[in-house]
């Protein structure tokens, strides 16, 4: 194994993350890809941004993932408001979605994001994204 492919798991096995996603199943799906990459912090899960934003307020994160649609607060509304915060204003913030429509692409690309995924996606794709974000990769 290389030394870079050791400092990622490194990386990752201290990661501390809250996943945000209003399907039970997909935030289970997420946390269980997650340890299987070598997370080892915290995996915090949320159904929409309103229940992120008030997990926040009570723990640290190194990185969310988060849906892009749903109730209460959806992801953009959740990122436009950590991006308002000094606590989270740098914190990277990978948006996931099911969707594809030009309304929801234009809205992602005006929200700035740090990274997006189309869902599903493979487990590598995720690992990549998140050292990317990370700046743990090129």
């Amino acid at each position: 194994m290389s030394n870079r492919n050791t400092n990622h798991k490194e990386v990752l096995r201290k990661l501390d993350v809250l996943v945000v996603d209003d399907i039970s199943a997909v935030r289970n799906i997420l946390a269980q890809i997650l340890r299987g990459l070598g997370v080892g912090g915290r995996i915090d899960k949320a159904e929409d941004g309103l229940v992120a934003w008030e997990m926040m307020q009570r723990c640290d994160y190194d990185v969310v993932i988060c849906d892009i649609r749903m109730p209460r607060m959806n992801g953009l509304e959740l990122k436009k408001l950590l991006r308002a915060t000094p606590r989270f204003g740098e914190l990277p913030f990978l948006m996931i979605t099911g969707e594809v429509s030009e309304d929801m692409m234009a809205k992602a690309v005006e929200s700035k994001w740090d990274g997006y995924l189309l869902k599903p996606f493979p487990s590598a794709v995720l690992e990549k994204s998140l050292l990317k974000l990370l700046g743990k990769t090129d």
